[in-house]
């Protein structure tokens, strides 16, 4: 495990990969399951080292959204350096970013997150709220 701090509590954060399909690798992420949520400068540095290693190789992230609440966007400056750190660092990486499952709290985060991004790469955002999703349907 690269996350010293995920080491002593798995629970910690919540950025994990979740398996295969077709070569691209695909990460999950709930928020409200992290204990330490408001840990932006760990949570970006488990996210940085997780994706660091797969030395250029495709990637997707599942952000589900259940239970996503007020007390999580006050963390906004997290979402800033996630977004910041995919759409820079791994934009030639990432395939695609599916948010399942939103609250009202992550689409008002997304609205404000979205705007840190270059127009040309929101298209790498798709948010799936048609009905409950599972990270099962995914892999």
């Amino acid at each position: 495990m690269s996350c010293h701090i995920c080491a002593k509590d798995p629970l910690a954060h919540s950025f994990k990969k979740v398996g295969e399909k077709r070569g691209i690798t695909m990460f999950y992420t709930k928020p409200s399951q992290a204990k330490r949520y408001d840990d932006t400068e760990g949570i970006l540095a488990h996210v940085d080292n997780t994706i660091g290693q797969l030395n250029g190789k495709k990637w997707i992230c599942i952000v589900d959204g259940d239970q996503f609440d007020a007390k999580y966007i006050a963390e906004w400056q997290t979402g800033a350096g996630l977004m910041q750190l995919f759409f820079t660092k791994y934009v030639d990486s990432l395939v695609e970013i599916k948010i399942i499952n939103p609250t009202v709290y992550v689409r008002t985060a997304m609205k404000v997150l979205i705007a840190l991004i270059a127009e040309d790469k929101t298209s790498k955002i798709t948010v799936l709220d048609d009905k409950p999703y599972s990270v099962l349907q995914f892999i």
